[in-house]
This record gives structure tokens, C-alpha cells and sequence, in this order.
């Protein structure tokens, strides 16, 4: 009987549920109609308006693009208008203005915005649209707050520049002017004035960009009573040492400058900087030669001072528009790398008098970057070259058979720097013979073997690669 309920029980249950499917109405679609904002832009006397979408296709997040693209929108609608006392009027009037400031000026204005609100926001399948509006007045009344904010910082910064400068921290001192500068960058289409009293008699942007470029103007070489001199070819080079001063006659310490060679022949690191004496080093990489005196150029290299400093990227940007970052000469010596050669030419002990050994040498070491020199204390480097001859163990043996003396010659090469007397390189030439009736004529005919230019240019090969590497 249970069973039969529970049968029952099981049907209507069945039969219900089935009556609730077949009654389930169909889910309506309701499409939202775009509002007027879409496709009428609002226009108002008091409020700016602000309008961004983007297409869902492209992923990402698209609601923060969407806000970005409309406050974009909203900062173009605030006209930047140049006072005719602002530095880029001035600019301007130069024929020097470029449009990108006027654009940095309306993206800094757009990444500043403040106060505005959202009104809406639609989406259908394909785009979201987001819509902002800013009131004019309290737009106008924030960026009054901030502007004098700004200049207060600013003011701040040029004090402490004067602080650094007293206590002889040029690098410091320059580098919060530059900072002052960077952070009024987003109103050097405005007017711009300090209070000298508070800004060291500072008055407005113009005095700040003469103060950084009389600072500049400042840098002095010290006159070198030595020019230094370098060689063509050579595989390390030391780095040529300069002194550095400003016109108070102290040291410029631990200050970045950029290194230019006004000749291409000379490969020089781009990026030097001085240390605690004013010293800076230029690291040469690669000299051709050139015979005669070179110059290098050295430029005060703002963008590595400020280094990380964000606030002061865009400035420093700008900055390089108002002033000019003179460039500062110093020289060195490039001449030809030197060379004696002293060569012996013995038939057993007794002088030759061929000086042929001497004279292929010399031939091998002809070119445009070497000069020869007859003075030993004149050369850079010394080759010395020692031949003597001596008879050769088997000579007995073909005396006896055919009666001919057989005799080697043996070459000694040694390459030395003059200014240290260090040998650099020593070689041996030998496997060479000359053989006749007695052992004088076996020792001359041996200098005469062609054998000897072989052997003696592959000596002389590895020989000049201690002096000059191509």
C-alpha cells in the first residue's frame, strides 16, 4: 500500500513540473536606447564635457580606458591660452616654438585634472561610453590653488639651489633649479612670477633659465702644460685625464658630462663624469691614424644628473629649448707609433756587413702608422735582432763524404718598450743553412737562403702584434 503512494506521490510531482516548463514564458531581450549624450554632444556655458569610448573587441579593461579617452576629451575643451609674458610666448615669437610643447602642456593638463564628475555611461554589445563634465569655476579656482602651490615649491627649490651654491655643491645647486624648473613645466604657457624676496631676487622663469645657464657658462678646462698623445692601433688605451673648474677656480666635483670626437677616426665613450678633484677621464676605444692634434668636445649632460627624477624628465626636455649647454674643447696628440731598430749581423763573430736582416725589417714595419727612427731614446718601442752563424753538427759528416761545411744561422729577436726597457716579445729564427767549400762561405750563403724571409716574416708577424692591433 506504501508503495503505491509513494507511486502516486512521485506522478503528480512529475506532472507538475512538467505543466511548470511548458508554462515558462520566453526571456524578453531588452535593447537600452543610447542616451542623446551619444550622439549630441551637451553643450554648456559652465561646465566642461568630457566624452570617451572604446570598442569591447580590443580587451583590456576598457571602462579605464574609456575614462582615460574622455578626460582626454575634457582637458581638449580647456583652451590654453599663451600670456604674452610666458616663456613660450617668447618662444613663439623666436620662431623657435614647437607644437609638442603646446600638446605636453594639454596632456599634463589632462593627467592634473581635478573635480570633475561622472554624469553617465552606456554599453551595448560592441562599445562602452562613459561621459564627465567639470564646472568651470571650480576648475578655475583649484588650478589657482595648485598654480601657487607650484610656484611655492618651486620657490622652495631656488632657495636651497642658493643654500647648495654657498656651500660649493654645484651639482646640487644646479640640479634644483632644473627640479624648480621641471615642476612649473605644466604653466610655461602662463605667467609666471615669484617673490624675489623669497626666491633669492628670482623674479620669474626667465631669471631661473639665466640663473641655469650662467651656472652652465660657469664650467672651465684647466690648461694642461703636457697634451697628452696617442698611438693608432693600440689594444688598450689609457684614459686621457682632464681637469675640470668653474670660475671661482674650485674643483667641478662628481658632475656628468658627454664626450664627442671631432675627428671619426678617434672612438671615444660617450658618457664620462668628473670625481672629487674635478678630474674626469675620456676612455678612447679605437685611434687611425692621424698625425696631428684632435679635439674632444665636452657637454654638460643635464639628463644624467636628474637622473630618475620623473618631475624633471619632461623639464629637462624643454629646458634644452631655452638654453644652450656650451661645449667645452680640450685637445690631444695623435702621432705615430716610433720604432728603432738595431740589428747585428755576425758570420761566426765577425760583422757582416749586409745589414740585409736590418733592411727586411724595416721593410715589414713601412706604413702610415709607424715612423723609424735612428735613435734608440727617440722610439717608442726598440726591435733588437741578433744574427749569428755557427757550424752545424752535420757538417763533419758531409766534410768527409763530399768535403762541404754545412752551417746554420740563428736569428735572436726581442722587442722591447723603450720608456720601461720591458721585453714584450722574444723569438728565435732558425732552421736555416747555407753550406760551400769552407765554413765563411757556408755562413754568407746562408744569409742569402730565402728561407729567411719565410721564417723571419711569420717572427715579425706576431712580433708586431704586441705594437699595433688592426
Amino acid at each position: 500500500m506504501k508503495h503505491l503512494v509513494y507511486i502516486f506521490v512521485l506522478a503528480a510531482v512529475l506532472v507538475s513540473c512538467k505543466a511548470k516548463q511548458v508554462a515558462a514564458p520566453a526571456p524578453v531581450v531588452v535593447e537600452i536606447k543610447a542616451p542623446n549624450w551619444v550622439s549630441s554632444r551637451p553643450n554648456s556655458g559652465f561646465k566642461y564635457v568630457g566624452i570617451g569610448f572604446v570598442d569591447k573587441g580590443k580587451g583590456g579593461s576598457y571602462q579605464i580606458q574609456a575614462k582615460k579617452n574622455a578626460l582626454y576629451d575634457l582637458a581638449s575643451e580647456i583652451k590654453v591660452d599663451i600670456s604674452s609674458n610666458s616663456v613660450l610666448y617668447t618662444v613663439q615669437n623666436n620662431n623657435n616654438f614647437n607644437e609638442n610643447f603646446s600638446s605636453l602642456i594639454k596632456l599634463s593638463s589632462s593627467d592634473n585634472i581635478e573635480g570633475f564628475t561622472l554624469v553617465d555611461s552606456y554599453e551595448n554589445e560592441k562599445q562602452y561610453w562613459v561621459y564627465y563634465q567639470l564646472d568651470k569655476q571650480e576648475y578655475a579656482d583649484l588650478k589657482a590653488k595648485k598654480k601657487q602651490q607650484i610656484i611655492t615649491k618651486a620657490s622652495n627649490l631656488i632657495v636651497a639651489s642658493f643654500y647648495d651654491e654657498k656651500n660649493k655643491d654645484f651639482s646640487s645647486s644646479l640640479k634644483k633649479r632644473i627640479q624648480a624648473f621641471g615642476v612649473l613645466t605644466p604653466y610655461l604657457s602662463e605667467e609666471i612670477n615669484f617673490d624675489p624676496a623669497q626666491a633669492n631676487g628670482v623674479k620669474n622663469v626667465f631669471d631661473l633659465t639665466n640663473l641655469i645657464q650662467a651656472q652652465l657658462e660657469s664650467i672651465t678646462v684647466v690648461a694642461q702644460k703636457i697634451m697628452p698623445v696617442l698611438k693608432p692601433y693600440q689594444l688598450i688605451y689609457n684614459p686621457i685625464v682632464y681637469s675640470l673648474q668653474l670660475k671661482s677656480k674650485a674643483p667641478l666635483q662628481n658632475f656628468p658630462l658627454l664626450v664627442s670626437s671631432d675627428e671619426d677616426k678617434i672612438n671615444v665613450n660617450e658618457k664620462t663624469s668628473t670625481n672629487t678633484a674635478g678630474e674626469l677621464q675620456i676612455k678612447v676605444n679605437s685611434v687611425e691614424p692621424l698625425n696631428q692634434n684632435v679635439a674632444f668636445s665636452l657637454s654638460p649632460d643635464i639628463t644624467t644628473l636628474m637622473g630618475t627624477d620623473s618631475v624633471s624628465s619632461a623639464g629637462v626636455r624643454l629646458l634644452k629649448q631655452f638654453i644652450q649647454t656650451p661645449a667645452l674643447k680640450v685637445q690631444a696628440n695623435v702621432s705615430n707609433i716610433t720604432i728603432h731598430v738595431k740589428s747585428i749581423e755576425n758570420n761566426f763573430g765577425k760583422a757582416t756587413g749586409l745589414n740585409s736582416i736590418e733592411t727586411f725589417i724595416k721593410q715589414k714595419f713601412n706604413g702610415q702608422e709607424i715612423r723609424l727612427v735612428d735613435r734608440p731614446e727617440e722610439a717608442d718601442y726598440v726591435i733588437e735582432s741578433v744574427a749569428e752563424t755557427k757550424e752545424d753538427i752535420s757538417s763533419a759528416i758531409l766534410a768527409q763524404n763530399y768535403n762541404i761545411k754545412l752551417v746554420a744561422l740563428v736569428i735572436d729577436l726581442q722587442l722591447k718598450k723603450q720608456s720601461t726597457n720591458e721585453v714584450l716579445f722574444k723569438a728565435q729564427v732558425n732552421d736555416v743553412y747555407g753550406y760551400a767549400n769552407s765554413l765563411d762561405n757556408a755562413g754568407l750563403n746562408a744569409y742569402s737562403n730565402p728561407k729567411i724571409s719565410a721564417r723571419l716574416a711569420e717572427s715579425l708577424f706576431f712580433l708586431k702584434r704586441k705594437i699595433l692591433v688592426y
